[in-house]
């Protein structure tokens, strides 16, 4: 009798073992995957938010500020994204870059990357990339807006595709 309470409580012992080993390597393969998920929701958010918000919104920006004194910016009422492709259509690539930084890194988390293209057909106008890593990451989310805009009553500029690309 002694030998099969023995049996039981090894056996009961290795079940267990087996459980939590098993419950661990799940729980520690999850916790070092990259959130997909997150990384495909925060790429449409970024481009969905610098679609939508106005210059004008973003006015407690020192930068904005002192580009629209400057004459720099001459429509506040441009979106974020539209802003920049007049930059590019004016060829202010500094100031656009400049912009970038001053809007970009104040929307999208420290803990990820992104790069922000704006192409005229398959012509590059602006690249902007902040983070390493994007040829080796596991994933890596795009998401694309057309985008164009009025100099004046007479110029028009665009259409200009602009991606957004994020990963971790």
């Amino acid at each position: 009798m002694d030998k099969k309470a023995y049996f039981f409580t090894l056996d009961a012992f290795i079940a267990t073992s087996i459980i939590v080993i098993g419950i661990s390597l799940i729980l520690f393969a999850r916790a070092n995957k990259p959130y997909e998920m997150q990384t495909a929701f925060l790429s449409q958010d970024v481009i969905d938010t610098v679609s939508s918000i106005k210059v004008y919104e973003i006015s407690d920006n020192e930068y904005v500020n002192n580009l629209t004194a400057e004459g720099n910016i001459t429509n506040t009422q441009n979106t974020i994204l539209e802003q920049l492709g007049e930059f590019c259509y004016k060829r202010m690539n500094s100031t656009a870059r400049n912009f970038t930084e001053e809007v970009f890194l104040r929307i999208i988390p420290p803990e990820y990357n992104f790069q922000l293209l704006i192409k005229n057909g398959s012509n590059i106008l602006f690249n902007y990339t902040k983070g390493k890593g994007m040829s080796t990451s596991r994933v890596l989310i795009s998401s694309k807006n057309i985008i164009f805009g009025q100099i004046n009553d007479s110029t028009m500029w665009g259409p200009y595709t602009s991606e957004v690309k994020t990963w971790q």
